[in-house]
């Protein structure tokens, strides 16, 4: 903490985060001349988008995107930083100093990580927030102005609720954004036995389930319990656990949920019957991003330290830049096996980062120490 606040920890800081904004520089121009194409392509080809629209709505998007190429970005400007120092002759006069690549790196380290927790706990929630707007938005540009349900699978719509007495198993065709409802819906009640086996109790046919503030209100519903009369209610109020948010969890990108909003739709997506691994594993992410960040920033870092005058320092360059995409498929690749359950949320969110931050470091450690 001591070098980190010297003057010359506050320098290599400086360099960091001038290569870093120069990289985010020239990332956002790119990311914002291609997504203004992609728009007029893609929603513009299914209803009349002007260029200013399409502007518009790559601004809702570009946050999102950006949050997603920050890593790249913190590897690229660590690159450029240290390739501006090297160039200068600096790092020979700190390693002349007696500075050890270990701590003159530390500054470079430390900002990369501050960059991914400022991206987890301010960047991701704004980002979230715009990128839901902007696929509200798309959607209504391509429906004409309308707000149409919701896709749902071939299968419909699956959810389930129940306490230790008795369990619900809900099946739906549709489910509407507007006014969190299921079309089409039926319910099954199972009755809890003491071993915990479930025991079929009746059936019940709704035209239209609303979700309500701690209950279903049921529409035109047929009631079948086995050895009776077929019972039919036009309205009915079965009480329930779940929350709006729970029926239409299925259907939500959790690319449009906050850093902050995550924890509840975990519990709320457990108490519909629903796995919740594709939520765990972003919240795992967000969390680890520090670390991510920061063991892109030693991968950049060590195969940017190559003199100038003994040649291949492009070569070198390009060995990080292809290590960085490395780790960043291997990342996706595991994130890949976790929402096909195959691998556990916590260890496919955390394992590429901690793996690519103690592979760069004993890249560093066989470089500076032999």
């Amino acid at each position: 903490m001591g070098f980190l606040m010297s003057r010359l920890g506050r320098y290599l800081l400086t360099e960091t985060l001038l290569g870093i904004g120069l990289t985010l520089l020239g990332v956002s121009a790119a990311v914002l001349l291609v997504d203004v194409v992609e728009q007029l392509r893609t929603v513009g080809a299914r209803a009349q988008l002007s260029l200013l629209t399409a502007i518009y709505l790559t601004m809702l998007k570009t946050p999102q995107l950006l949050q997603q190429t920050l890593p790249f970005v913190v590897l690229v400007g660590t690159m450029i930083a240290l390739t501006r120092l090297n160039r200068r002759s600096e790092l020979i006069a700190i390693r002349a100093s007696g500075v050890s690549a270990w701590r003159f790196l530390a500054p470079t380290a430390a900002a990369a990580a501050a960059i991914g927790a400022l991206s987890t706990t301010v960047i991701n929630p704004l980002a979230s927030d715009l990128y839901g707007q902007y696929e509200r938005e798309a959607a209504r540009i391509q429906d004409g102005g309308k707000q149409q349900a919701i896709p749902t699978t071939k299968d419909g719509v699956w959810l389930r609720q129940g306490d230790k007495n008795q369990q619900i198993v809900i099946h739906a065709d549709r489910a509407d954004l507007r006014t969190a409802s299921l079309n089409g819906a039926t319910l099954t009640f199972f009755d809890v036995a003491n071993d915990g086996a479930l025991k079929f109790s009746h059936l019940m046919n709704a035209s239209q389930a609303n979700l309500r503030d701690g209950f279903w209100q049921l529409t035109t519903v047929t009631d079948a319990v086995p050895g009776q009369p077929v019972a039919r209610y036009t309205h009915l109020a079965l009480p329930t656990p779940l929350k709006q948010t729970a029926l239409l969890d299925r259907f939500v990108n959790p690319s449009t949920l906050s850093f902050w909003r995550l924890p509840d739709y975990i519990a709320q997506t457990k108490s519909a019957g629903v796995a919740p691994t594709r939520y765990e594993l972003a919240w795992h992410t967000l969390i680890a991003a520090p670390a991510f960040f920061a063991a892109m920033a030693v991968i950049g870092a060590v195969f940017s330290l190559r003199l100038q005058r003994l040649g291949g320092v492009a070569q070198m360059a390009a060995t990080g830049i292809a290590i960085g995409f490395l780790l960043f498929f291997v990342d996706r690749m595991v994130s890949a096996f976790a929402l096909a359950e195959l691998t556990p949320p916590v260890l496919a969110a955390w394992a590429p980062p901690i793996a690519g931050l103690f592979g760069a470091m004993a890249i560093l450690s066989y470089v500076e120490d032999g």
